[in-house]
């Protein structure tokens, strides 16, 4: 199995709107794209994907396999992205997030990220709210 089948698969589990594995591996034909991934017994369980455009990074994707979960992976892949911007020419990173990802917003309010703004209705499958968080690098805790 590819890493790319690995995290279409985790892809499935984790959003309704899944990206192929296809898509996956289109997105890396831009150098701008990058992905840091975790891994156990030589098969993808967590990966993130984020841009880092021109001073600008936004974190893209992020997600673990369920069976994997609460053992720090996603901290561990914050983590890595953060250092990884460090020594780029970032200066901030945003994203986007259902309203209702609990854990997923605690994770990046843990890491000091702020919120921007709401867009309504922006999801669907179902309907959620989009939030809009930010971070200044260099500022996180």
């Amino acid at each position: 199995m590819s890493i790319f089948q690995d995290i279409a698969r985790i892809e499935e589990d984790n959003f309704s709107d899944a990206w192929s594995e296809q898509s996956l591996e289109k997105t890396f034909d831009y150098d701008y794209n990058h992905l840091i991934m975790h891994k156990k017994d030589g098969r993808v369980v967590g990966y993130i994907i984020y841009s880092d455009v021109q001073g600008e990074a936004e974190l893209l994707r992020i997600a673990v396999d369920k069976r994997y979960r609460r053992q720090g992976i996603a901290t561990q892949l914050m983590n890595d992205m953060l250092e990884e911007l460090s020594g780029a020419e970032a200066e901030t990173i945003t994203l986007e997030v259902r309203a209702h990802n609990i854990s997923a917003v605690a994770l990046y309010k843990k890491f000091g990220f702020a919120e921007l703004y709401v867009r309504p209705n922006y999801y669907h499958e179902p309907e959620d709210d989009a939030l809009i968080f930010q971070l200044i690098l260099g500022t996180q805790l």
